[in-house]
């Protein structure tokens, strides 16, 4: 019973937490976000610690709101400040489900608002993102570090001095005018990939892949990409790339829990629902005149989705699509994905070539041993197979590695 309940709080704290925050803070005031934080985090540790011997409410997330909410009025109440806050708090219930093909909840304004609400200008793009991570999105430290290829304690320092920032500037975190928020948009997309990719491709632990992450992010960036403000081909494109890349979360580790490389998925497991959803945004993204990294990402995605086998893809024309993305967004991730796709369109030898230094990144190692290895040089494959096991952030990227060194 314990374990069943630890692992229902654990799906609770990633799925639930964020908009459980952001549904206190609309009710408390923007700038008490700590306040919620703190709420939510002590509903959690309630239900860890009443669940396993009182059994599980027949309304777990209802449960956690209620608990949440007289944990913040008791800390308004130990503030002194509560006078006029109490009375205007409501029942944080749950938002009620609308069906809309595999994503059913429909969007909860009040997490769009806060996301919007944390990306205030007073803080660089970075600095940002970064707050955005954690305070809506539910990262911890170091998968925030994982995403922005940093280190946790340049993170934690970030996020104080993000804080101390607002502070100091006497800014009121809460929900900006209509006519600013385009000029927020940059970074509440870049902050929802981020969350994306950290629900796509976990930075530790026993699991590869954490859909709740995927959903609750492909749910709001098309949410973004509906707003009469925010609406933008940059918005459609990038709803297109998650919605595209989400397609394939199914086929990401398979039944034996080893993860599988593109070129392995059984592509008929792949959702043709969100595909065909991705490529209408797609579609949408075309009717602005301004190329970005989302049209280009999307782009890409969609080459993948569209073959029909993996000896099939246009690999030339993700090459060339890489060529313009690493021209306005260079990065060593661009660097790898494209020396990949180049080894793929030309050879094995010229991917190896235009590889970047791996460092202490595994899927670095990776892509070398496996172009070492149809080069025939197996020996010197070997080597970089270990390395990369070494370095590999989940249990389903390790095993993968075992089985090619055993192979």
């Amino acid at each position: 019973m314990s374990e069943k309940v630890h692992r229902l709080v654990d799906s609770l704290a990633r799925d639930s937490a964020s908009r459980l925050v952001a549904a206190l803070v609309r009710r408390l005031g923007a700038g008490r976000i700590g306040v919620a934080e703190d709420a939510v985090q002590h509903a959690l540790m309630q239900a860890l610690s009443l669940w396993p011997f009182k059994g599980t409410p027949e309304r777990p997330e209802a449960w956690l709101a209620t608990v949440a909410r007289n944990r913040a009025l008791d800390l308004l109440r130990n503030e002194a400040r509560n006078g006029e806050l109490a009375g205007e708090l409501m029942p944080a219930e749950p938002v009620s489900a609308e069906h809309e093909g595999r994503f059913d909840r429909e969007l909860n304004d009040d997490e769009l608002a806060l996301l919007f609400a944390v990306c205030h200008p007073a803080l660089s793009l970075e600095m940002r993102v970064t707050f955005a991570l954690k305070t809506v999105c539910g990262l911890t430290v170091p998968q925030i570090a994982a995403g922005l290829l940093s280190e946790p304690t340049t993170i934690a320092q970030r996020l104080v001095r993000a804080r101390k920032q607002l502070e100091a500037s006497n800014v009121a975190i809460e929900t900006p005018p209509p006519d600013v928020l385009t000029d927020r948009a940059e970074a509440v997309r870049t902050a929802l990939f981020l969350m994306f990719n950290e629900g796509y491709s976990a930075s530790s632990g026993e699991a590869l892949v954490q859909p709740e992450f995927c959903v609750e992010a492909v749910r709001l960036s098309r949410a973004l990409a509906a707003h009469p403000v925010t609406r933008s081909p940059a918005s459609d494109a990038h709803a297109a790339l998650l919605a595209l890349t989400a397609a394939r979360l199914p086929t990401r580790v398979g039944p034996d829990g080893v993860a599988q490389l593109l070129e392995d998925q059984p592509r008929e497991q792949w959702d043709r629902g969100l595909i065909a959803l991705g490529l209408d945004h797609l579609d949408r993204s075309a009717r602005g005149r301004e190329l970005t990294v989302w049209h280009l990402r999307a782009e890409i995605a969609a080459v993948h989705a569209l073959a029909a086998s993996a000896a099939e893809t246009d690999w030339p024309r993700i090459v060339a699509i890489y060529d313009q993305l690493r021209a306005i967004d260079p990065s060593p991730v661009v660097e790898l994905a494209r020396a990949v796709a180049l080894g793929r369109a030309r050879g094995p030898a010229e991917g190896l070539a235009a590889l970047p230094l791996p460092d202490g990144n595994p899927y670095g190692h990776a892509a070398i041993a496996i172009f070492l290895t149809e080069l025939g040089r197996t020996d010197e494959a070997r080597i970089h197979f270990e390395k990369a096991r070494s370095l590999a952030r989940t249990e389903p990227e390790r095993r993968l590695l075992e089985r090619r060194l055993r192979s």
